[in-house]
């Protein structure tokens, strides 16, 4: 999201997070791209900080504890590269736990390695050792958690995004919660189709999740999912849910953003922050409402509304946007580590029920998501919030669909006589007027 994120897309800052100084700038523009316009680059102030930040994450380790109001720490001690290697062994990554202190080790050649996904944070070169990297955090309720992280070694002319991930391991703690999945094929089926947009001029693929027969036409509420590769994955929890009577039987719609694996993070963004392309998400909206919805009722045996929007990370802001604008489509909104919410709450939308949850390990979407259930609130819009002990982590997102919708869809809940209906022909009808909203 270039212009999102500084006015001079060459320039380096410096934030703090969990008692470390962080060197950051413009993820679409590479440390290459600064070297060869004279500028400072990511891993030289990266480098310029590590002495004060290793002074300090050492004092930290000795404290042996956090801060009041802090659920996460950057640590250090001293360690060798023998001691390391051996606790490496093989593998290119390794992490572990002592205590309340997870460790992350990753071995190869890199100008910068990050620790992305359930936690992130910069991983430090190991003192005496070419090609260690190390990152060691202490977590609050870490006995409790899942934690997933992604380890990324970034060369001088690497981005951030579009890249495969090949070092990514989960941390689980001995009281951490269980996710019951389906082992085996699905009873249901998972289909996937390419719709020919007129509001985005363009195909567009979604995936439709269609839990066992058994329903009669037209029964079955429906959910529209951002992010919507991920429906065969959700899938499984979802059906497992379904079957033991946590989650009712739902259509899973999913979106597939747009854009190839280089540019993917920037349309998607576009699509789904409502304030950063305010044309770009009107259009996608009105695809979803006057294209998609209206596709889905006329093929699958679901009703005509309302609706549940839900996502995560830019996908929840796009959940919680899409219902501020459409309360007539929809009537209730899963979010998760929302990162953007809106300003004030929409006089026409506050019959939306939300189901909002964030990670205690994810500091700006658990504050954002906090804020948008605190508005929420004070607006009396019905909304039940939760916070899980991880990260920005898929892990969660999943395990979190069903009971987000299991409560969405309490008998009585949903306001009726809403929705977008298909003709007979299966083309789609006149939507509902939309709820005025002033800002995003």
């Amino acid at each position: 999201m270039r212009r999102m994120t500084d006015a001079d897309p060459l320039a380096v800052r410096t934030m703090t997070c969990a008692g470390e100084e962080i060197a950051f700038s413009d993820p679409y523009v590479s440390d290459a791209q600064r070297a060869a316009a004279g500028r400072e680059t990511v891993a030289e102030r990266t480098r310029a900080l590590l002495p004060a930040n290793r002074q300090r994450a050492a004092a930290a380790y000795m404290a042996d504890g956090l801060p009041d109001g802090q659920d996460v720490q950057r640590v250090w001690h001293p360690r060798t590269a023998a001691e390391l290697r051996e606790r490496l062994g093989e593998s290119r990554c390794v992490l572990w736990a002592s205590g309340d202190v997870l460790h992350a080790l990753w071995r190869g050649e890199a100008e910068r390695v990050l620790l992305s996904g359930g936690l992130q944070a910069p991983m430090w070169p190991v003192e005496g050792a070419v090609g260690l990297w190390e990152a060691s955090l202490r977590v609050r309720r870490l006995d409790e958690a899942v934690i997933s992280v992604m380890m990324m070694g970034l060369g001088a002319a690497d981005l951030m995004f579009g890249r495969p991930v090949t070092d990514m391991l989960t941390w689980r703690g001995p009281r951490a919660p269980e996710v019951r999945e389906v082992e085996g094929p699905l009873a249901g089926e998972v289909r996937e189709h390419v719709l020919e947009s007129a509001a985005l001029r363009g195909p567009r693929t979604v995936s439709v999740y269609l839990p066992p027969a058994g329903p009669v036409a037209g029964s079955l509420p429906g959910c529209v999912l951002a992010d919507g590769e991920v429906v065969a994955d959700f899938a499984r929890v979802l059906e497992a849910a379904i079957a033991s009577g946590a989650a009712p039987p739902v259509l899973l719609v999913g979106l597939h953003h747009a854009g190839d694996q280089a540019d993917r993070s920037e349309l998607r963004a576009q699509e789904y922050l409502p304030r950063y392309k305010p044309r770009r998400f009107a259009a996608h909206l009105a695809f979803v409402t006057g294209e998609v919805i209206p596709w889905a009722v006329s093929s699958f045996p679901v009703g005509d509304g309302p609706w549940i929007s839900a996502g995560f990370s830019n996908g929840a802001a796009w959940a919680i946007g899409a219902a501020q604008r459409r309360p007539d489509v929809f009537g209730g909104v899963a979010g998760f580590s929302a990162g953007m919410v809106p300003r004030r709450v929409a006089g026409t939308s506050r019959g939306v029920r939300h189901y909002l949850a964030a990670g205690m390990l994810e500091e700006g979407f658990r504050r954002s998501t906090r804020e948008w259930a605190s508005r929420l609130r004070r607006a009396g819009v019905p909304c039940s919030h939760h916070e899980w002990a991880g990260g920005h982590d898929p892990f969660w997102w999943r395990r979190t669909l069903p009971e987000a919708l299991a409560w969405l869809l309490a008998p009585g809940s949903l306001p009726q006589g809403t929705g977008v209906r298909a003709g007979r022909s299966g083309r789609p009808g006149r939507p509902g007027r939309p709820g005025r909203l002033d800002s995003g």
